[in-house]
């Protein structure tokens, strides 16, 4: 078990938490909870180059190392890369870090921590890829299957600090309304403001635009959604397109791709609802506190769904779930397309109901 006499008090402090952005998302509750035991620590926060526009505004944060995911690129890539590694470790040492807590737990990222040379170097039970060997300090998890939230707040709580009292990604007001103008600005005219993100990194993951714009079509007529808020990053733009185009009721306003991540996630705090597939908006909106309705079909609700809002995942059938697969197996995405249009509607329509008050 972790030491319970240690003490993060005016030190300098690493966070090596890279990607992904779901990720990402979780691990900024951890920032809170280490900010909220030690007011003076000095916290820097290791995050891909592509996130750290999204996690540099926290409050809780005092700086941030940007990393170019692809220097390093694969399970060697640092060893491979002698010039780029010692560039990097130059950086690492000039931080002067006391201590570092790696939520990452993959070779890369203890590696990174070994090289810091902080006297305190922590890490999970459950990190993979032989990282937990530079790790000093090595904290027990929960076993698995366990939300990757979870696993996060056992760390920071074996560390002594309380269940964090905030997750959120720290959006201020004139970011609200900066995304309120960019709505206006792509065409929304009001009504209900639900955001739909029917993209996803997956191909597995995505519930077939012909069925997602039918569920869009019912939130139309059923509930006056009549403008839906299209989602997602500029990889996304083709599914955006054909949800769009298949839609008969609703119209559909698209901003996909034309959101930055601090915008989107300023988006999904004013919304009312996200509709998505187990995506990364997914993670930002839970953060914030907005109602999602996830359609989730080959990965497993208790270690990625939405943190807080599980009883709001809706699944389809097939023998293989979770088959934890990028492409399906063999069942014709049998978990995504069995799915009925109208259950997933009337659920989101009963969350609207929920959440009436909502901004």
């Amino acid at each position: 078990m972790a030491q319970p006499n240690i003490d993060l008090a005016g030190k300098k402090l690493l966070l090596i938490k890279p990607s992904s952005l779901g990720d990402v998302c979780h691990a900024a509750a951890s920032a809170w909870a280490l900010k909220e035991r030690w007011p003076t620590a000095h916290l820097t926060w290791l995050v891909n180059t592509t996130f750290e526009p999204l996690i540099k505004p926290l409050a809780c944060v005092d700086a941030t190392l940007p990393f170019e995911r692809s220097r390093f690129k694969g399970l060697l890539g640092p060893l491979t890369r002698q010039g780029e590694l010692r560039s990097f470790t130059r950086q690492l040492r000039q931080g002067e870090f006391e201590a570092v807590l790696d939520l990452q737990g993959l070779f890369r990222s203890g590696l990174f921590a070994w090289l810091t040379r902080a006297k305190l170097r922590v890490g999970g039970t459950t990190a993979r890829e032989g990282s937990r060997w530079f790790h000093n300090l090595r904290v027990p998890e929960p076993p698995q299957p366990v939300h990757a939230r979870d696993r996060y707040d056992a760390i920071t709580a074996a560390l002594g600090c309380a269940q964090p009292g905030r997750q959120d990604l720290d959006v201020r007001d004139h970011e609200r309304e900066r995304a309120k103008a960019l709505s206006a600005e792509a065409g929304f005219s009001g009504g209900p403001m639900v955001a739909v993100c029917p993209g996803a990194r997956w191909e597995s993951k995505i519930l077939p635009p012909a069925i997602m714009a039918e569920v869009l079509d019912h939130l139309a007529v059923k509930g006056d959604v009549a403008q839906p808020l299209l989602i997602g990053s500029p990889d996304m733009a083709a599914v955006c397109e054909q949800v769009q185009a298949a839609c008969k009721a609703a119209r559909p306003v698209n901003l996909c791709g034309k959101t930055d991540l601090r915008e989107l996630a300023a988006l999904l705090d004013i919304a009312r609802l996200l509709v998505t597939c187990d995506s990364g908006p997914m993670h930002i909106a839970a953060a914030q506190g907005t109602p999602v309705l996830a359609v989730m079909g080959p990965t497993d609700p208790g270690r990625t769904g939405p943190y807080g809002q599980l009883e709001r995942v809706v699944r389809g059938e097939c023998e293989l779930m979770p088959c934890l697969k990028r492409e399906c197996p063999g069942m014709g995405m049998k978990c995504m397309r069995e799915l009925r249009p109208e259950g997933v509607s009337e659920k989101a329509l009963a969350i609207l109901r929920q959440t009436a008050d909502k901004r």
